[in-house]
């Protein structure tokens, strides 16, 4: 058999509710050179009978011989990928019809290793947030262009605009390049804020990365998305560690020994720091924003009856431990005093409903947008964010808002798609 160029690679636990939408956004590609395998971290559930469903034989079934964390489970699935490219795409996400299509000719043309596009976001009627059944994409120009490292890893290591843009299901990276990580460090996802140890080593490492400034993946947004819930600070936080496992427990470089999400990211830099020092040695580690978005995120929890005491009380000896440390917090909150506290009243005064709207640095515009608007976004009239109800577009699925947005961005022939295989759980 042919080796396929892309590997569509889904880690999935329990949900087989989900799972489906994401098969058949694969499958529904314009561009039909790729394996989808499914690597089923020990489910419980009907995770299996609903892979077996699809008859295309480009579906792929595995399983764990036990259950992993998300570092382990997304490692032992990458070793069964045989494609030139790969893509981690998470068991709740949707493909916009033409993403795999649009990847290659910029493959081709660039002969790129690491690829990533801008992401929509859909809540579907589970979210735990009084946003619900809405679909929010960020304003696009369309264009692709190759960058550099500094552009994706600077943010990154000053904690800038990370929240939505360095997802894996956006992201696609060579085979190559990941096994002559592997090769050095023994594995290519090292800890279990994947993106954040890969990407950083993917980036320095690549001879060409290619941004495509288009909404090619819609991230799905559940009662049961992991991710989500723990940058809402959901109470349910101990369901939440099912996924992760309990990062007390586990060695590592960040400073803290907090369950955040700034944890995740900051145990993903640092050892990627650690493992190839020479390569990242020109990006430096802002520990003192690292400890002021820990605190707004803690804060964040603690304003929706989460006991973060043990937390918050960390963050504050680490400090009285380093006091030029200390001092450049307290100079750092002083001069933004007041963006900091209109970001943390952003984050909880909707109950914990995340809006991306208010994370994303470059000016847009959002709109409630009409049919009539809408048309104009499709005909390239409008350059502006979209933030739609499911309930003013008749779309109650996230395969519906997949047709809606991919309509929305088309620029001169309408994208078919198939009938939605049903309605999300909640729904």
């Amino acid at each position: 058999m042919a080796k396929p160029l892309f590997s569509i690679v889904i880690p999935t636990y329990n949900r087989q509710d989900l799972l489906s939408y994401a098969i058949q956004s694969v499958l529904w590609q314009t561009f039909g050179d790729y394996e989808i395998i499914v690597s089923d971290n020990f489910s419980t559930d009907g995770t299996a009978s609903v892979v077996k469903q699809f008859k295309d034989p480009r579906v792929k079934y595995i399983q764990t011989p036990e259950h992993f964390v998300i570092a382990d489970s997304f490692e032992f699935s990458r070793k069964h990928a045989n494609g030139n490219l790969i893509i981690m795409m998470s068991d709740d996400d949707i493909f916009l019809p033409t993403m795999l299509e649009i990847l290659y000719n910029e493959y081709r043309q660039h002969n790129a290793e690491f690829l990533f596009s801008k992401l929509a976001e859909y809540k579907d009627n589970s979210f735990p947030g009084l946003e619900r059944n809405i679909l929010t994409c960020p304003s696009f120009s369309g264009v692709s262009r190759i960058i550099d490292a500094d552009e994706l890893l600077i943010p990154l290591f000053t904690f800038g605009n990370i929240m939505l843009n360095y997802h894996p299901s956006a992201f696609a990276f060579s085979s190559t390049l990941a096994n002559t990580v592997a090769n050095r460090t023994g594995r290519f996802f090292q800890t279990n804020g994947v993106e954040f140890f890969a990407w950083p080593l993917a980036s320095v490492l690549s001879k060409k990365i290619v941004y495509i400034d288009l909404p090619l993946v819609i991230c799905g947004r559940t009662k049961k998305s992991w991710g989500s819930n723990l940058v809402l600070g959901n109470p349910g936080k101990n369901e939440i560690k099912k996924y992760v496992d309990d990062v007390d427990k586990i060695p590592k470089y960040a400073p803290y020994r907090n369950f955040t999400y700034c944890n995740l990211v900051a145990e993903g830099l640092l050892t990627a720091k650690k493992l190839y020092p020479k390569e990242l040695e020109r990006y430096t580690f802002d520990e003192a924003q690292y400890t002021i978005e820990t605190m707004i995120e803690l804060t964040k929890r603690k304003r929706m009856g989460v006991n973060v005491s043990r937390e918050i009380a960390e963050v504050k000896n680490y400090l009285v431990k380093n006091p030029a440390l200390k001092q450049e917090v307290l100079q750092r909150q002083q001069l933004t005093k007041k963006t900091l506290w209109k970001r943390v009243r952003s984050q909880i005064g909707d109950i914990g409903a995340y809006r991306l709207t208010e994370k994303i640095r470059i000016p847009m515009r959002i709109k409630k947008i009409t049919t009539a608007g809408a048309e104009k976004v499709r005909r390239g009239e409008v350059n502006t964010g979209l933030k739609i109800s499911g309930t003013d577009f008749d779309f109650h699925d996230i395969l519906g808002a997949a047709r809606f947005l991919a309509g929305s961005i088309a620029e001169d022939k309408k994208i078919e798609a198939p009938d939605a295989l049903g309605v999300v759980n909640g729904n």
